[in-house]
């Protein structure tokens, strides 16, 4: 006959899967699973201050350093993005509770220490790939049009007004024409572009 939990913490541990099982189901996740952890933290992250990776890093370790459980019931995804939820929610009661008296000092004198306003490393990486994919997304939307390339490059080479018209051999309407359809073309290149 199979023994019971004997306490009611062994019990309860015994409802929740442990940190390493949720490392385990976090390797086997479905395309669709992965899919739908971006999507929901781009969403989530959308008009928060954090990166969308961010917050899906986050919701990774708060799983699986144990600091939120993961009833055996539950599906994996459903769990990561209630932590994620969860996280920006607590970042927008933040915020509208306000500014909060920070103490200046040392970590020993009760206060913290100023934070450096040089990004971090991890920022600067994240912010060349970001703007590395975005350039290149540019680029690859403009060159299908050798009119909007021709505009960059007499802009990009100091030409303004008449002398833009001139060297595009365009009149005022056209030129206007032109410089609305290349802010389609960068609208349409830079859509659903979510910070990492």
């Amino acid at each position: 006959m199979p023994s019971l939990p004997s306490t009611a913490e062994d019990r309860a541990a015994d409802s929740h899967y442990t940190p390493a099982e949720i490392g385990v189901m976090l390797g086997t996740l479905s395309n669709a699973d992965r899919q739908r952890l971006v999507a929901s933290s781009r969403y989530l992250a959308h008009d928060r201050h954090i990166l969308a990776a961010d917050l899906r890093q986050e919701a990774f370790i708060r799983a699986l350093d144990g600091r939120r459980k993961c009833q055996r019931s539950w599906n994996v995804t459903d769990f990561l993005v209630g932590i994620m939820r969860s996280l920006t929610s607590a970042e927008r009661e933040a915020d509208v509770a306000g500014h909060r008296p920070v103490l200046i000092g040392t970590f020993g004198e009760g206060g913290i220490d100023l934070a450096s306003p040089a990004p971090s490393p991890e920022q600067v990486g994240h912010d060349a790939i970001y703007y590395r994919r975005t350039i290149t997304a540019i680029r690859e939307a403009i060159e299908r049009d050798p009119r909007l390339v021709a505009l960059i490059e007499a802009v990009l080479d100091g030409a303004k007004g008449a002398e833009l018209q001139r060297r595009l051999q365009v009149d005022a309407t056209e030129l206007a024409s032109r410089r609305r359809q290349l802010k389609r073309v960068l609208a349409n290149a830079t859509t659903n572009r979510s910070l990492p």
